[in-house]
């Protein structure tokens, strides 16, 4: 079946092995992976790792320009077999390659500088997230500290989420606070959780309440389902199972309707064992999903179809 796949790291895993691509990578995903999942878009994170740059020799925003540099190369020196997207349009449309379309995981790197949101802007990512697992000049993100998981966006993260509403770039709520989820929540933006599961199967700040699956669902958003194991499960052995998808997958379902269902795979980004361990073994999560009882065109919602809507 065709998969979209709301989220991966494989951008920084790649710049952190120069000598690997996408058609050689040994991580979770390469291009023989893809095509044997018939993965019809990859969505393809920028992500900084701003707790690791305090001695590194470029700025923040300059490693993330590095890293959209190296997004851009990869498709350029793929001889056509890689083909950008910008819109559902662009993945319909496109019959000889796999689509591949830029995210942003975090927006740290911008440094709450404007000239640096200019530049950012004009890559054209579809999706962007304001954090990842610190504060930032925009917002506050996930936190066991109920004061900082209560927290809002900042006057910069309101700014940003004007301006990315007027250039049709999507708001992307994983790792945000809760009192930023419902700040982007009653915002005009078009919302997605690219890779998270269900708070009330997996108690983590990281998954999302019932509540907010409600309001995803209300305002036409998706949530990717998250492969990650402490986000699965509560049990300790690190192990990425199938089964507790269908559970966290089973529960999205009754929450927030067939609409709201989709791939965040967080592939590139995640560790432990994984039973699907990249996009060549998506067909187990399929064939476990039609075993559970999900319709054929419920399945087919959440591996490609819903996503291309809210595209």
């Amino acid at each position: 079946m065709k998969t979209i796949d709301l989220h991966c790291d494989t951008i920084l895993r790649l710049s952190e092995n120069p000598n690997e691509n996408l058609f050689n990578a040994k991580g979770h995903i390469n291009y023989e992976k893809l095509v044997k999942g018939d993965v019809y878009c990859q969505c393809f994170a920028l992500f900084t790792k701003m707790h690791e740059l305090a001695d590194d020799a470029y700025t923040p925003f300059e490693r993330l320009s590095r890293l959209h540099d190296l997004f851009i190369k990869e498709i350029e020196e793929s001889s056509g077999k890689l083909k950008r997207a910008y819109s559902a349009n662009d993945i319909l449309n496109n019959k000889d390659s796999i689509s591949v379309m830029l995210t942003i995981e975090g927006l740290d790197a911008l440094e709450g500088k404007r000239k640096n949101l200019d530049t950012l802007i004009s890559w054209k990512p579809k999706i962007a997230s304001f954090t990842w697992n610190w504060e930032n000049e925009l917002a506050y993100p996930q936190s066991e500290d109920k004061a900082i998981m209560q927290s809002g966006l900042k006057d910069f993260g309101f700014e940003v989420l004007e301006r990315f509403n007027q250039e049709d770039i999507i708001i992307d709520v994983s790792h945000l606070s809760d009192g930023g989820f419902w700040d982007v929540i009653k915002s005009g933006n078009k919302v997605v959780a690219t890779h998270s599961d269900c708070r009330a199967v997996t108690n983590t700040g990281r998954n999302l309440t019932d509540d907010m699956i409600r309001a995803l669902a209300d305002k036409g958003g998706v949530v990717g389902l998250n492969f990650c194991s402490p986000f699965l499960t509560d049990d300790k052995s690190h192990e990425s199972r199938v089964s507790d998808m269908v559970i966290h997958t089973k529960h999205l379902l009754n929450v927030g309707g067939e609409d709201i269902l989709a791939m965040g795979s967080d592939f590139d980004g995640i560790g432990g064992k994984l039973e699907i361990d990249g996009p060549d073994k998506f067909p187990l999560l399929e064939a476990a999903l039609r075993k559970a009882g999900l319709k054929e065109e419920v399945i087919e919602k959440m591996f490609y179809k819903n996503i291309l809507r809210l595209l």
